[in-house]
């Protein structure tokens, strides 16, 4: 008997331990970058800097300075983290002001409190004036890992066997180590995480996916701004589990968790949450378009697949956001300060064009990036149907383009990666099926340059110019 009670006693022990140290578990992880703020001159003069910690903390704090043996300035969040699901953890958001343009910061997250901080990390701040060049890579439509690593349990409705993002994040690892891109635009369906019921089926993956994917890219997420655009596999999530548990269902659904885990530059462009902004860098001006919500016809616009959702704003704000938007990037490229406008978002452009083909044309969008299409789409600049043929200098070169000129972007590999049709073309269209991801270079303030990366040996397969005269 006293055998049993000693055993008895020291179990209670190891799990009053055990539920000590989980408690206690205030780690930071996940750290990923947004750009943040707009000087005087335009540009962003800020960063926000988002992490994940298991456990609730006193206070979620950046140290940053221009060295890592000196990070003598300090920034305490204004609000308090964020826990949109209980037992699952808290996201904190920082945002760091009044930054040097062109500038190396290096910096650390954590608890002031606790002492408990992560490695220091380092970013540079966006350029003050118009005539640097910078890259961004380009893609939609990534999941974690891959099948190899994520058996596929469930491969129906969509759902493929076999597939991988593994060459995708390598061949972002490689052009943020070779300090080949500035930033990051993904232009949402980020990790699949509703499909996560897929890979364990009784099991609620959903968190647990979303906290691997942001893991897995930190060494990329934590030293560039990582910009994201809503997707239609951020509305909710789709497991039994989650389904089935209104404690749970109601806490992910309406793009919650994209939401609370994103921080994207709303504010400083009059966006709603992470859902719609926009930002300049260097001489051009983005747009991150909301495709899936907030606009008649849209496709979530009142349901997601199980549950309610749209309605960010009130009836018609997004669409007179996105022209008063677009006007004064036309403006601003009229005074001859940003000559170029880029807009992205998640669907291809022939879903979406009813409601933004005129505001595209009528203020100058150069270029649209999108993904959902599971392939790479290159379409010719087109208005109501009619080809610009008179822009174009050869397949590979359009010059002073009359109409935005489309690409989709959506192989970066994800498991569902046949199950979305390339729509119909026009002649001249350039379709391809294959793992890769787009670089956008801007060259200066009269020539972009385009291509398609294939993901596992780097080769261009595909490459654009689109110049215009001064």
């Amino acid at each position: 008997m006293i055998y049993d009670f000693i055993a008895l006693f020291s179990l209670f022990i190891l799990q009053s331990l055990s539920s000590t140290a989980l408690l206690t578990d205030t780690h930071p992880q996940q750290l990923h970058l947004a750009l943040a703020g707009v000087g005087s001159d335009g540009q962003p003069n800020g960063m926000s800097v988002s992490w994940f910690t298991q456990d609730k903390t006193a206070t979620s704090v950046v140290q940053y300075g221009l060295s890592a043996e000196k990070l003598n300035n300090v920034t305490q969040a204004s609000s308090p983290a964020i826990q949109y699901l209980k037992k699952y953890g808290y996201h904190h958001h920082v945002t760091l002001t009044n930054l040097d343009s062109s500038t190396t910061y290096y910096y650390r997250v954590g608890d002031s409190s606790t002492q408990n901080w992560s490695a220091v990390f380092k970013f540079r701040t966006a350029p003050q004036t118009n005539n640097e060049p910078f890259s961004i890579s380009v893609f939609g439509d990534m999941g974690y890992l891959g099948s190899a690593e994520r058996p596929m349990l469930i491969a129906v409705e969509g759902l493929v066997k076999n597939w991988t993002a593994v060459g995708t994040r390598r061949q972002l690892e490689r052009l943020t180590n070779q300090q080949e891109i500035d930033f990051v635009w993904h232009v949402g369906d980020i990790a699949y995480v509703d499909d996560a019921f897929a890979h364990g089926f009784v099991e609620f993956a959903y968190e647990e996916a979303y906290n691997g994917y942001l893991n897995w890219l930190q060494n990329v997420t934590s030293t560039l701004p990582y910009m994201v655009s809503p997707g239609n596999h951020e509305t909710e999530c789709h497991s039994p589990a989650f389904i089935l548990d209104p404690s749970r269902s109601n806490s992910l659904r309406n793009f919650t968790a994209y939401n609370a885990r994103w921080h994207m530059p709303s504010e400083s462009s009059g966006g709603v949450s992470s859902m719609w902004y926009s930002f300049n860098y260097g001489p051009v001006h983005f747009v991150s378009l909301n495709t899936e919500t907030d606009f008649p016809g849209a496709a979530e616009e009142n349901h997601g697949a199980f549950f309610k959702s749209g309605h960010f704003g009130r009836d018609g704000e997004y669409l007179a956001w996105l022209e008063e938007d677009l006007k004064q990037a036309a403006a601003a490229r009229a005074s001859g300060l940003r000559p170029w406008i880029v807009a992205g978002g998640h669907r291809p452009y022939n879903e979406i064009k009813k409601h933004v083909e005129h505001l595209f044309d009528t203020y100058g969008v150069d270029l649209y990036v999108c993904g959902h299409t599971h392939a790479y789409r290159r379409s010719l600049p087109a208005y109501k149907g009619v080809a610009d043929l008179a822009s174009m200098v050869s397949p590979t070169h359009f010059h002073n383009a009359q109409h935005v000129i489309p690409i989709v972007v959506g192989g970066a590999g994800c498991d569902e990666m046949n199950n979305v049709p390339i729509p119909e073309g026009i002649p001249g269209d350039i379709t391809i099926k294959a793992m890769a991801s787009g670089v956008l270079n801007v060259i200066n303030s009269t020539a972009l340059y385009w291509k398609l990366i294939e993901s596992y040996d780097g080769t261009v397969l595909d490459e654009l110019w689109i110049t215009k005269s001064n």
